[in-house]
């Protein structure tokens, strides 16, 4: 079960909001407003925060740009809620990671769908492979058989005596 602390100015859902993620098997804790969102995330460090885009008195972005200036708080996915459309909501948080999106009003189906996405169990870093060997040298057409030539330093042989350099014509 997760804790997802919410905001949103509409008080009234708060009942459904509850109801939809207890449904999802999640705790829901709720904001006054969005000045008590950076403390209460401090306290009870949930796994999502849910905010409304568009409060009175404080930006939503705001808030996304200080949960993300916290170094405790920055890597807490954030879906914002709101009427305004997703687009809108997209262009100003263009580059801000782990963001979710959901249209008011609240539909269970589209939280459950934000939430999957944003509570993705983490994985541990896959191994790197091993190294490949280094491809065996294999000269151009017309060169001698051999060791490969010296590595090409960039440097133009205008007198023709670079042992280096392999004309293609």
């Amino acid at each position: 079960m997760a804790k997802i602390l919410v905001f949103d100015k509409d008080t009234e859902t708060r009942g459904p909001m509850t109801a939809a993620l207890a449904a999802l098997g999640h705790e829901a804790v709720f904001a006054a407003d969005g000045y008590s969102v950076l403390p209460m995330a401090a306290e009870h460090k949930p796994a999502v925060i849910i905010l409304d885009y568009n409060p009175p008195h404080v930006d939503g972005y705001e808030i996304l740009l200080r949960l993300r200036a916290s170094a405790a708080h920055a890597a807490i996915p954030i879906v914002f809620s709101s009427a305004t459309p997703k687009f809108e909501i997209e262009m100003v948080v263009l580059d801000a990671h782990s963001v979710g999106y959901l249209d008011k009003p609240l539909d269970a189906k589209q939280l459950k769908e934000a939430l999957a996405g944003l509570l993705v169990p983490s994985k541990p870093a896959p191994k790197a492979a091993p190294k490949a060997a280094p491809p065996a040298y294999i000269p151009p057409p017309g060169a001698p058989l051999g060791a490969p030539p010296a590595v090409f330093s960039g440097e133009a042989d205008l007198d023709g005596v670079r042992d280096d350099i392999i004309e293609l014509d």
